[in-house]
């Protein structure tokens, strides 16, 4: 952790922001396979290759596991976005929150919609056999209404570039969270218990089916892990070794509940992964082992491109599967990960950085008109770089990630 503009920089998140990122192509990549594919689209009881069947219905599935880094970044969404507004005198100026989040996620949103349209207009997606069914469902041709429709974000994304799915949480938690500093900041000696309940919400909407009851709370849970922060490294910062390992395997464990057997998962299983990534989250909070590993080069970068690889890394995986998979599936994968990566890095500096800083300006301005500046330089905001399909079926890389 080093400090920024004065300000305690939580870097080791950002790490896991992009280990998470790197997950969600992983889950991506891999489904486009059709053995894999099959399953991941509902079939559990389809054909699989022995590898194929270590890599699905094994602890190996948390390399590719895309439901859990769902979880991970609206955890880390509640725990960043809520640490401004833990110093006095920052709450209430939030014209100019608004204003620059605004421009923050819409901005690099909709580039990443129109690069999926141009994409789509350059190389039409088509099904195949070669392809998984997962990858079929893909299959499109972009009308005006559901561009018009997906830029919202306010509804579930249609398959021009479904990771915008998720965004609809970030919206809605990000203009809800006033009310998600208050439940943090209110009654802190209670935070163990607000955090039980936040589970528990989440646990009934899983159980009910009910995607606002099962996604919101998980922000809630981040929101009163990042106030109590300091709370948690001195209740933990005496824990040994062996301690952080069980936390971890705890974390994997339950983050993979999904994957674990062949059979069809416990009802509210998503509430269960909630659980296992709230306690990787604390992990690279508090063991300073994780700590090291989210603050090493490649996961630092993987973080800081980790929105942008989420914005546009299935359009370009579906363009390359579809304009190589005749010659060979794998390396139609081998090549559009690749590219996925190179464009992530093109996007941020052309796209994300420029929309960051339009942002800043925005609310710098918003803040001159009104009462003054807002935290201005607030730790760095995990974006959603999440997941991957609407919630609506497993076909989307792990119950609803997709």
């Amino acid at each position: 952790m080093r400090s920024t503009s004065g300000q305690s920089r939580v870097t080791q998140l950002d790490g896991l922001r992009g280990i998470a990122a790197l997950l969600v192509v992983a889950c991506h990549a891999l489904s486009t396979l059709p053995g894999i594919g099959n399953v991941v689209y509902g079939n559990r009881s389809a054909d699989l290759t022995t590898a194929e069947a270590w890599a699905v219905f094994s602890p190996l599935h948390v390399l590719w596991n895309g439901t859990p880094a769902v979880h991970v970044f609206f955890v880390l969404s509640g725990f960043v976005l809520v640490l401004p507004f833990t110093r006095p005198g920052a709450a209430g100026r939030w014209a100019q929150y608004y204003a620059k989040r605004f421009f923050r996620l819409y901005l690099p949103a909709w580039a990443s919609l129109a690069v999926a349209v141009a994409l789509i207009a350059i190389i039409p997606r088509s099904a195949s056999p070669l392809q998984s069914p997962w990858a079929d469902i893909y299959v499109t041709d972009p009308t005006v209404g559901q561009v018009l429709k997906d830029g919202l974000l306010l509804l579930n994304a249609s398959t021009i570039n479904t990771p915008l799915w998720s965004l609809k949480w970030e919206v809605l938690f990000s203009l809800l969270l006033p009310a998600y500093v208050l439940i943090a900041l209110r009654g802190r000696r209670f935070w163990h218990v607000k955090t039980g309940l936040a589970l528990l919400l989440a646990a009934v909407g899983a159980l009910q089916d009910l995607d606002w009851l099962t996604y919101l709370p998980i922000f809630a849970i981040g929101a009163i892990l990042g106030a109590e922060r300091d709370r948690i490294r001195e209740l933990t910062q005496s824990w040994p070794r062996f301690a952080w390992f069980f936390v971890a395997a705890a974390g994997i464990f339950l983050a993979n509940a999904e994957w674990i057997s062949p059979g069809q998962p416990i009802p509210g299983v998503e509430a269960v992964v909630t659980v296992g990534a709230t306690l990787i989250v604390l992990l690279f909070v508090s063991c300073r082992s994780a700590k090291r590993l989210g603050d090493t080069a490649v996961a630092q970068w993987l973080g800081r491109v980790s929105f942008s690889v989420y914005l546009v890394h299935l359009p370009i995986i579906l363009a390359g599967v579809t304009l190589l998979r005749s010659v060979s599936l794998p390396l139609a994968l081998a090549v559009s990960v690749a590219a996925s990566f190179m464009a992530a890095e093109l996007f941020y500096r052309y796209v994300e950085q420029p929309s960051h800083r339009l942002s800043m300006a925005v609310g710098r301005a918003v803040g001159r008109r009104g009462r003054g500046d807002a935290p201005a330089d607030s730790p760095a905001v995990p974006e959603p770089a999440e997941a991957m399909s609407p919630p609506m079926a497993p076909e989307y890389a792990g119950s609803r990630s997709r």
